[in-house]
């Protein structure tokens, strides 16, 4: 019998080295000064902090900190992937302002005795400056008109979830006229700056697109084939908040239909071509003797094998499983995208992939999955978002091999990195938590209770740098991870993603019993839950306030701080 087409290959993921050839990027310069600035207001509150979006991750914001000089003035340089993207400005959580930049020069100016008094507070000057001189005229209107409609605006998603496809796409497009609308005011003065025109549509736009996605995710509805056919519009400007929320369902939803597709067409989903295997045993299995890599190479030409060649390729495959099974499972997944939604499609999902599994990948396995795939990604915005995310995950690679390497890790944790506290043992989980508490009495404690394969916990995570920042040095984050897979290989991508993002704090790695042992004392016992242990031991909540609800989690930490 010959094989025509298709290989029954395993299923799984892996990667080479990494010398990656980045994509260049522009850059906005940011300068400006704080009119009126006091020496007070410059001790709390020293530096002002941008940040930028970047496509493929919803909770990854690069983040730039311009220091103030003594006369207020400030200065600083952020990267550009598009050729228009929403920068965010924060003055030590007392004001903040969103602008649009354009690679140049963008100059801004507010008065620090204005803070808190002035309907309108921020200047611009250089590029975008007439954009964002009437961006808050607009927010305001729009801010009017969400209050004076509430069906289409305040109040939208009390309705919105239940409508047909039908009723969703009418709602969608009202709610989108109501928000264009807010321009009117400035059309009636004859001056609404292109760029702010561009900017409003493309929000409003987004917004409808992202909104009709997650409704048909949350109904598990089908997507009309234009909806799919705008997925071009992905790799154009400006890059927004909203349009990277779109992005965001737009992954969910391909994954979706790419799982669909493949629990009801399992044979075919598990297959590779021939051709395609081969070539990916003659990059990826080593060694291979001169005989081997001529039948590889013959396979691949002719795309087609008998029974001998499908057990010759079976065999060289298991010579490197894991690489085989990492490259593979992607090589599967982006062929089902194509097949199912294009080209468009493929290159957006081909640049996603590899960051929605990153966190689940070893340093060696990161670089090769993302060594094979960038340069199959077409766009240039798709791949240097990809770029940027993976040199985020990698910056900090030599001080996780140095932690990973570490073989004195016990019951009582040990600072790995400054702040960074980590501790896992074999002890009893009673017994070993009492150690913690009597080892950190004295001190408020937030507990964390999270997973690593959880996506809602690591959405809660990329929240606590900052808030812990806020917080006095005897309040501390104690970390408890949650699972039930005792490998040891899960422990150290536990210990790689803590040193990644910089989650400083304790952190405990539960095995399964120990975990059970602590079922009560930890309840609730999910994840991610919240609790505050007051300064003498005691539960101050077994519920707190989650991470993304900064200011509840702070003020009943400072609450809980006061108890004895």
């Amino acid at each position: 019998m010959t094989f025509k087409r298709f290989f029954f290959a395993f299923s799984l993921l892996y990667l080479a080295d990494s010398s990656g050839s980045y994509a260049q990027t522009d850059s906005v310069i940011i300068t400006g000064r704080i009119l009126n600035l006091t020496a007070p207001l410059y001790r709390s509150a020293p530096a002002i902090t941008f940040s930028r979006n970047n496509l493929l991750q919803l909770q990854t914001e690069l983040t730039r900190q311009a220091p103030l000089q003594a006369d207020g003035s400030f200065r600083v340089s952020l990267p550009l992937i598009f050729s228009q993207e929403e920068i965010y400005l924060d003055y030590g959580g007392l004001v903040f302002t969103t602008f649009l930049a354009s690679p140049g020069q963008v100059q801004i100016s507010f008065d620090a005795d204005s803070m808190f008094k002035a309907r309108k507070l921020f200047y611009f000057a250089g590029v975008q400056a007439e954009a964002n001189n009437q961006y808050s005229q607009y927010v305001m209107e729009e801010t009017r008109l969400m209050q004076a409609d509430k069906r289409y605006g305040a109040n939208f998603f009390e309705y919105f979830w239940e409508q047909s496809s039908t009723g969703a796409r009418r709602d969608l497009q009202r709610r989108t006229e109501l928000r264009l609308s807010a321009l009117k005011p400035l059309e009636s003065q004859g001056n609404v700056a292109p760029g702010l025109l561009s900017w409003v549509q493309a929000l409003a736009n987004d917004e409808q697109l992202a909104l009709l996605y997650e409704h048909a995710l949350s109904n598990d509805l089908n997507l009309e084939q234009g909806l799919l056919d705008s997925l071009a519009r992905l790799a154009a400007p400006p890059l927004t908040f909203q349009h990277v929320t779109w992005a965001t369902r737009t992954s969910h939803y391909l994954e979706r239909q790419i799982r669909q597709w493949s629990a009801t067409n399992p044979s075919r989903a598990r297959a590779l071509p021939v051709d395609q295997l081969a070539s990916l045993i003659l990059r990826y299995v080593s060694p291979l003797s001169a005989t081997e890599r001529l039948q590889l190479t013959q396979i691949r030409e002719e795309k087609s094998t008998q029974n001998s060649g499908v057990e010759f390729m079976s065999k060289l495959y298991m010579r490197n499983r894991r690489a085989m099974d990492l490259i593979t499972g992607f090589e599967k997944s982006y062929r089902i995208c194509q097949d199912l939604f294009g080209t468009n499609a493929a290159d957006f999902f081909a640049a996603y992939y590899p960051v929605s599994t990153l966190h689940l990948l070893t340093l060696d396995d990161q670089n090769l999955l993302y060594n094979h795939v960038k340069d199959q990604i077409q766009q240039p915005q798709f791949r240097a978002s990809l770029d940027e995310l993976f040199r985020l995950e990698t910056k900090d690679s030599a001080a996780i091999r140095t932690v990973l390497n570490r073989r004195d890790l016990g019951s009582e944790p040990k600072e790995v990195q400054p702040g960074i506290w980590l501790a896992q043992s074999e002890i009893g989980g009673t017994a070993w938590f009492r150690q913690i508490q009597n080892l950190y009495k004295g001190k408020t404690l937030y507990l964390i209770k999270w997973s690593l394969d959880d996506d809602v916990s690591r959405r809660e995570l990329a929240f606590a740098p900052a808030l812990r920042a806020q917080l006095p040095n005897d309040v501390e984050f104690l970390y408890i991870h949650l699972s039930d897979d005792d490998s040891g290989t899960l422990q150290d991508l536990w210990k790689q993603y803590t040193i990644r993002h910089q989650l400083r704090g304790v952190h405990l790695y539960l095995n399964y019993s120990q975990a059970l042992a602590l079922s009560f004392r930890l309840n609730p016992l999910s994840s991610p839950s919240f609790a505050i242990l007051k300064p003498n031991g005691k539960y101050y909540t077994r519920k707190a306030p989650p991470l993304s609800d900064a200011e509840k989690v702070r003020s009943a930490l400072l609450d809980a701080r006061r108890s004895r």
